[in-house]
């Protein structure tokens, strides 16, 4: 709307591997402010992205940090992750909004910090998105909604997260469900794997619980 000033977005590259550096392109806007993960930071040079910032210990960094490039060095002995660190750097510059590419879809351990700092930035009430080649992951707390803009035939999965059940509601799914339950239980069947994208957008509804929602962008 006029007059309303756009929310500015924080994208951060991590160092999860890449087949094609270029397809963080796909999430990369000019207004963009840029923070370098560690070797996120090699990923940003390949495709031509300026950063604005890069913090790390540089352990997985492969090349030469630029002179004029700020960066906010990491003691390699250290309890935060290089992600963690980077999304407080964001917070500290006041942002609520998130992409954090190359997150997803490298080091199983590093897949699943990055899902924990997904969650402390949706407990801070911030809009936040983890992004791989070939997935993403959003978190939806109870009584949230989120519309999903994938392309027809996407298949996306939904799991309770940090909660044993969690009720939700999908439209525009090949499988719908209203006010259903999802079980973490190991003796429930996991009746949110691999539902289909049959109207775009879609949406989720989360009415108790929090749900994990994971889409996969291409097979």
């Amino acid at each position: 709307m006029e007059g309303m000033e756009e929310v500015k977005t924080c994208l951060i590259i991590g160092a999860a591997p890449l087949q094609n550096p270029h397809s963080l392109l796909s999430v990369y806007h000019l207004n963009d402010f840029v923070i370098c993960a560690d070797g996120g930071l090699q990923a940003a040079q390949e495709c031509g992205i300026c950063p604005d910032l890069a913090v790390g210990d540089f352990d997985s960094f492969q090349g030469v940090v630029p002179k004029e490039l700020p960066v906010i060095p990491l003691n390699p002995r250290k309890d935060d992750t290089d992600m963690l660190a980077a999304v407080n750097a964001g917070l500290e510059r006041g942002f609520r909004r998130f992409v954090l590419a190359g997150s997803l879809g490298g080091r199983l351990d590093h897949s699943y910090g990055n899902l924990c700092v997904l969650h402390h930035l949706h407990e801070l009430g911030c809009d936040a998105v983890l992004v791989g080649e070939k997935e993403e992951a959003y978190l939806i707390g109870a009584g949230e909604v989120r519309q999903l803009d994938c392309a027809v035939g996407t298949t996306v999965s939904v799991f309770p997260y940090a909660c044993n059940i969690c009720n939700v509601s999908y439209a525009g799914m090949r499988y719908p469900l209203d006010h259903h339950d999802l079980f973490s239980d190991l003796h429930q069947l996991p009746m949110g794997v691999s539902n289909v994208v049959e109207e775009s957008p879609c949406s989720i509804a989360v009415h108790s619980g929090m749900a994990l929602v994971l889409i996969v962008k291409e097979l």
